[in-house]
């Protein structure tokens, strides 16, 4: 507590409404931080009861990790699941709503439950994509958001992944290969623009590992995006052949502490392994 003592008996008119103005300011203030905390709160909570315990589908491994930003009410949409459709197939997805604070991150919980709710009718990831296009540009005209959806089934020596406006999936093969599955993604979710995303398709062995993920492991403000992810794709293929299989979780911090080791990261990070057992 401050207290202000007048040089006299009394403060003079003047003053007197300084302080006032002063307090009124000062009211102000505290209540936004309070509102602020409030909210972050809020968000900070929801994205995390929705990063949900990850399945364990037969010849499929998952690990993720999600790290909040480093400061500020930068909490945004940033988020990743996973889960078994009816035919025995697996979706795993990783999005990121725009915008940052309690806002986002309700619009991305309405993501993930829509998500959900449509792929129990089947669908490929392009056709899942398509269907929250249109969800979120009917039920949010002014808020958008990127993704991209991978599918695998344990009958299937193939992956079908699509994205919107998202960066793209990294794929490291058996052998220690890594390549970048850059082909035409679809817009972002949510623009106005009537669209079909499409689906591509790509053969996977046994040992393949797939890296999916949000720009905020990839992307600074003084180098881009593009250089992010020759290190992500690094960093994925510098294990050894046992050890993506052997210790998955521990292969995930591997990857993000050469990628985060810099300190201009601003922004939210998903990051969500995908890995095809040796033996499956």
């Amino acid at each position: 507590m401050v207290t202000l003592t007048p040089p006299g008996e009394r403060w003079d008119p003047d003053d007197a409404v300084m302080l006032l103005e002063l307090t009124r300011r000062a009211s102000i203030a505290i209540d936004n931080a309070r509102r602020y905390q409030h909210n972050r709160d809020i968000a900070e909570t929801l994205q995390r009861a929705l990063l949900t315990e990850l399945p364990s589908p037969e010849g499929l491994r998952l690990a993720a990790r999600y790290l909040p930003a480093t400061h500020g009410l930068n909490i945004g949409g940033d988020w990743y699941d996973a889960f078994r459709q009816p035919d025995g197939g697996v979706i795993t997805v990783v999005g990121d709503v725009t915008g940052h604070g309690l806002r986002a991150a309700v619009m991305m919980s309405q993501l993930r439950t829509a998500l959900r709710a449509y792929a129990v009718d089947g669908g490929s990831p392009g056709r899942l994509l398509t269907r929250l296009h249109n969800f979120l540009h009917h039920l949010q005209p002014d808020l958008y958001a990127t993704a991209v959806i991978a599918r695998f089934h344990p009958e299937e020596p193939t992956l079908t992944w699509a994205a919107a406006g998202h960066p793209p999936p990294v794929l490291r093969g058996p052998d220690g290969r890594v390549r970048v599955l850059d082909d035409k993604p679809g817009a972002m979710l949510g623009i106005p623009l009537s669209q079909e995303i499409g689906d591509h398709t790509v053969t996977v062995a046994p040992g393949s590992t797939l890296a999916l993920y949000t720009d905020g492991l990839v992307e600074r403000r003084a180098r881009g995006i593009d250089p992010g992810i020759e290190r992500l794709a690094a960093a994925l293929g510098s294990f050894g052949p046992a050890e993506l299989d052997v210790d998955l979780e521990g292969s995930a911090d591997g990857i993000l502490h050469p990628l985060l080791s810099d300190s201009e990261r601003d922004d939210d990070v998903c990051l969500l392994l995908c890995h095809l057992r040796g033996g499956a």
